[in-house]
C-alpha cells in the first residue's frame, strides 16, 4: 500500500516534459473543488429557505390541531385542558376559524376570521410576536404586544382615531398587507360580513350579517398569504358574530418537539377518542414540504453533474498517465509488481485528486456560507417573503456532499486503473 501510494504521488508530480499532465490534474482538482463548493452553498441556501418557511408557517399555525368530526363542539375549555396535560404539549388553546368578507370605506376583500383566546393563544402561536402596530404606534416590547391582545375585546383609543369617534366596538387585528389594501390604520373602523349569517330573506335567499369592528393592531408574519387574509378577534366576539353559541372550531397546541409531533398526536388521540381527531403541521403542509424536499434533491443531483464532469477529467488524466508511463508500468510488472498493485497505484491517483478537490471545495463552501451570513445578501421583498438570503449549514448535508464527491472520483478511476493493470510487460518493453 505504501509503495503504491509513493508511485501514485510521483506520477502526479509530472516532469517538465510532461507539463500537460500537471495542467490536466490541476483542472481536475479545480473542477471537483467548484462542484463541491457550489453544492454546499446551494444546499445551505435551500435549507435556509425551507427552515425559514417552516418557522413562518408554524408561527401563524399551531404544531398540532384537534378537530371534531361533527364540526364545532362544546366544552372546548375542558378539551384544551386535556390536550395540554399530554406529555410533550407545551400549551393548548381553543380557536374559531371562519372565512368572511371584510370592507372599509376604501376597499373590500375576502378574509379569514380567527377567534383566539387572549389568555392562552399567545403561548401557542406567534400572534403576539408578530404584532407590529398598536394604538400608540409601533410595538417594541412584549408587554406592549400582550397589552394589545388582552384588550382586544375593548381596544384602547388610538392616536389616529377621530376624537368624535367614541363608539365602543370590539377590536380586530389585521395583517399589514390587508390593512394597506383596505387603506386603514389602527383606530379605524372596518366591517366584517358573513354572507349567509343573516338568515333567510323574503325571497328565500340567504341574507348577509354585518358587524363593525375597530382595528386594534396590525401584524406582520412575513408570509404574504397570511398578511393579506388573516384577521384576529377574541373567541367570544367570533362566537357572537358567527352565532355559534358556546362552541369552538378546534383546539390548537404547541409541542416541545416539532419533529416528534406524530408521537404526541397519537397520545392525544388516545385520550380524545372519536369524534375527535388530530392533524399535525406535517399533515397540513405535506405537499409543500414534499415539494421543497424534492426540489433540494433534484438541485443536488443537477449540481453533482459538475463533479461528474470533473471526474471525466480524472479519467482523461489517468489515461494520459497510462500512455506516457507505459514503459515504467511494464518495468514494474517485470520486477514483480502484480496487477492489483498497478491497479491500486492508479486508483490512489484518482482518489488523491478527489480528496484534495473535495477538501478544498468543502472549506471554500463553508467559508462562502459564512460570508453570505455576514453580508446578509438582500432580496426583493416584493418577490420573496423575506428580505435577506437565509443560509443554514446542516452537517449531514456537508458530509453527504463530501462522500458523494469522493465516491464519484473513485468510480472514475476504475476504468483507467484496469487499463493500466492490463498492460503486458513484454509488449511494453518490446521496442526498448
Amino acid at each position: 500500500m505504501r509503495f503504491a501510494l509513493l508511485v501514485a504521488l510521483s506520477h502526479l508530480r509530472a516532469r517538465r516534459s510532461e507539463a500537460g499532465v500537471s495542467v490536466i490534474t490541476a483542472v481536475s482538482i479545480v473542477g471537483v473543488t467548484v462542484g463541491v463548493t457550489a453544492l454546499i452553498m446551494v444546499l445551505a441556501v435551500m435549507q435556509g429557505f425551507e427552515i425559514d418557511l417552516r418557522d413562518k408557517i408554524l408561527g401563524s399555525n399551531a404544531h398540532l390541531v384537534v378537530l371534531n368530526q361533527e364540526g364545532d363542539f362544546e366544552g372546548y375549555e375542558q378539551v384544551a385542558d386535556q390536550v395540554q396535560a399530554v406529555d410533550g404539549v407545551v400549551a393548548a388553546a381553543p380557536f374559531v376559524y371562519y372565512e368572511v368578507m371584510i370592507r372599509s370605506p376604501w376597499g373590500a376583500g375576502g378574509a379569514v376570521l380567527k377567534g383566539v383566546d387572549p389568555d392562552r393563544s399567545a403561548a401557542v402561536t406567534d400572534v403576539v410576536k408578530d404584532l407590529e402596530r398598536g394604538p400608540n404606534g409601533l410595538l417594541t416590547t412584549d408587554a406592549q404586544k400582550l397589552d394589545v391582545l388582552h384588550n382586544l375585546a375593548h381596544p384602547k383609543p388610538a392616536q389616529a382615531q377621530d376624537v368624535d369617534d367614541t363608539e365602543d366596538l370590539p377590536g380586530i387585528i389585521l395583517g399589514r398587507e390587508l390593512a394597506q389594501h383596505l387603506a386603514v390604520t389602527v383606530g379605524d373602523k372596518v366591517h366584517i360580513i358573513n354572507p349567509i349569517g343573516g338568515g333567510t330573506g323574503p325571497m328565500g335567499m340567504p341574507m348577509p350579517y354585518v358587524r363593525p369592528y375597530r382595528v386594534a393592531g396590525t401584524f406582520y408574519s412575513g408570509m404574504y398569504e397570511y398578511d393579506t387574509k388573516w384577521t384576529y378577534v377574541t373567541i367570544d366576539d367570533a362566537q357572537a358574530f358567527l352565532k355559534m353559541g358556546e362552541t369552538a372550531t378546534g383546539i390548537e397546541a404547541r409541542v416541545s418537539d416539532i419533529d416528534g409531533v406524530k408521537v404526541i398526536a397519537d397520545a392525544v388521540s388516545k385520550i380524545l377518542p372519536y369524534p375527535y381527531y388530530t392533524r399535525t403541521w406535517k399533515n397540513l403542509n405535506r405537499n409543500l414540504f414534499s415539494a421543497l424536499k424534492l426540489e433540494k434533491i433534484v438541485m443536488g443531483l443537477i449540481l453533482s453533474l459538475i463533479v461528474a464532469v470533473a471526474s471525466l477529467n480524472i479519467v482523461g488524466t489517468l489515461i494520459l498517465i497510462v500512455v506516457t508511463r507505459a514503459r515504467e508500468i511494464s518495468i514494474l510488472r517485470a520486477m514483480g509488481a502484480s496487477k492489483a498493485t498497478v491497479r491500486m497505484i492508479f486508483m490512489l491517483q484518482g482518489l488523491i485528486i478527489g480528496l484534495v478537490g473535495t477538501t478544498t471545495g468543502t472549506v471554500l463552501g463553508l467559508l462562502g456560507c459564512q460570508l453570505l451570513k455576514v453580508i446578509k445578501f438582500p432580496l426583493d421583498t416584493d418577490v420573496y417573503y423575506l428580505d435577506t438570503l437565509p443560509v443554514v449549514i446542516e452537517s449531514h448535508n456537508v458530509v453527504i456532499v463530501a462522500i458523494a464527491a469522493v465516491l464519484i472520483c473513485f468510480l472514475a478511476t476504475l476504468y483507467p486503473a484496469s487499463v493500466a493493470a492490463g498492460i503486458d510487460p513484454v509488449e511494453g518493453l518490446r521496442y526498448e
